[in-house]
């Protein structure tokens, strides 16, 4: 009996130690967003464009670009069909600094983003793929100085409203997105540090960005 109850145990033992085999999982399921589809504009009132950069290895530097446009087809049933573009003035660099220079004015006109050639940096995307139910992964074309490379940013949907919750007649869609980019791909090479972790300004930026878009819809029937 008590060799019965050995062999018993260690086949239990091998059983709890053999390698599980599981299902591969499909595709994530977006949630379901009560917003309908069609095409939204960017609502520059409800949206920022923060840029993050290692400032000699003491902070990360943080900027604002303001002046930004944009549209969204969005595809309610099938989201990852739906596209983005988007358009940033280059002039419209806001920083914390105080002092005599016009340090936002250097910024976009120096061997920053050299607005006065490039009066714009644009993105329009290519591609949309599924994270999470509510999270996707977008890669677009980025131009900036003229000059163009892919990027790719991680987004996440926050809410849609079919209708504004405060009744205008207008359905909202509410995004966050983040991304990074290397400055030096797009002529900005000032400061580069001249090894890893030496002194400098960062090649590599975050872009940090909270949108929302707008579509008009017909306003609600009054209740009888």
């Amino acid at each position: 009996m008590r060799t019965i109850f050995f062999a018993a145990a260690l086949l239990g033992l091998a059983a709890c130690n053999a390698p599980q085999t599981k299902a591969p999982e499909g595709p994530p399921t977006p949630v379901a967003v009560d917003a309908p589809s069609g095409q939204y504009a960017l609502d520059p009132t409800h949206t920022s464009v923060l840029v993050r950069a290692r400032h000699f290895g003491l902070s990360n530097y943080t900027l604002r670009l303001a002046n930004v446009s944009g549209a969204l087809d969005f595809n309610a049933e099938d989201p990852i069909k739906s596209s983005v573009t988007a358009s940033i003035g280059a002039d419209s660099v806001q920083t914390e600094y105080v002092g005599q220079r016009d340090f936002d004015d250097e910024l976009e006109n120096s061997e920053w983003l050299d607005a006065a050639r490039h009066p714009s940096l644009e993105f329009r995307s290519t591609a949309i793929e599924l994270t999470s139910a509510n999270t996707g992964r977008m890669a677009g074309d980025l131009t900036i100085r003229g000059i163009t490379h892919p990027a790719i940013f991680d987004v996440t949907f926050n809410q849609g409203y079919r209708q504004h919750p405060m009744g205008f007649p207008m359905a909202l869609l509410g995004f966050s997105a983040r991304g990074t980019v290397k400055r030096s791909d797009y002529g900005m090479r000032v400061l580069l540090p001249l090894n890893p972790g030496g002194a400098g300004v960062a090649d590599e930026v975050d872009v940090i960005i909270e949108a929302e878009f707008t579509q008009p819809v017909a306003p609600a029937a009054p209740a009888n």
